[in-house]
């Protein structure tokens, strides 16, 4: 999928999402703190929003952040790495790679996230019932929730209520890697 593609599709999903609730585009930079007019961008497939601005929009309007990117899921689905997509975070220094999106068969989604060496990226808190599990495939990652750090190393693992503000930081000379999956409760 090329990134125009990608970037109608969120863009179509945006709006069918907003036009069901009932929500004008006023309503809805108020729900998600995005700006109407960077809304109305994302709606009409111009822009391509950051990872931070795909988050806000979807804690916004209580939805999966893989809503925006979701398909049909087949009964078996062979995943390219290399056919991945990549959405970059807001300096471009974190990548996510969206693997496996939440639908109404899974309660999860799955990313592979890629953070550049001495660089950190800021996460808002998701709603409540939400939690991240973390797998650090490679290099040393630090991640800070409601005031704790705590340092992953290859193949460590980590798993927290995601409903606080947290960071990821690199505090290393190499790129950081890891797999998440993003689970979202039934209540």
């Amino acid at each position: 999928m090329e990134y125009e593609d990608l970037n109608k599709q969120i863009g179509n999903k945006l709006r069918y999402i907003r036009k069901r609730r009932g929500l004008s585009l006023e309503e809805t930079a108020a729900r998600t703190g995005v700006s109407k007019p960077m809304l109305g961008q994302i709606e009409r497939g111009i822009s391509n929003p950051t990872v931070g601005t795909l988050w806000k929009i979807a804690n916004g309007l209580h939805v999966a952040f893989s809503t925006f990117i979701e398909s049909e899921r087949p009964d078996v689905q062979y995943i390219d790495y290399d056919r991945l997509e990549v959405l970059q975070g807001e300096q471009g220094t974190f990548h996510v790679k969206p693997v496996i999106p939440k639908n109404t068969e899974t309660p999860f989604e799955v990313y592979y996230i890629e953070l550049d060496a001495q660089d950190e990226y800021f996460s808002q808190a998701h709603p409540e019932g939400v939690e991240e599990y973390l797998f650090l495939t490679e290099g040393e990652l630090e991640v800070h929730i409601k005031g704790r750090s705590y340092v992953l190393k290859t193949g460590d693992a980590l798993r927290f209520k995601a409903n606080h503000d947290h960071t990821y930081r690199n505090k290393s000379n190499h790129m950081a890697r890891c797999t998440m999956i993003i689970y979202y409760s039934s209540s």
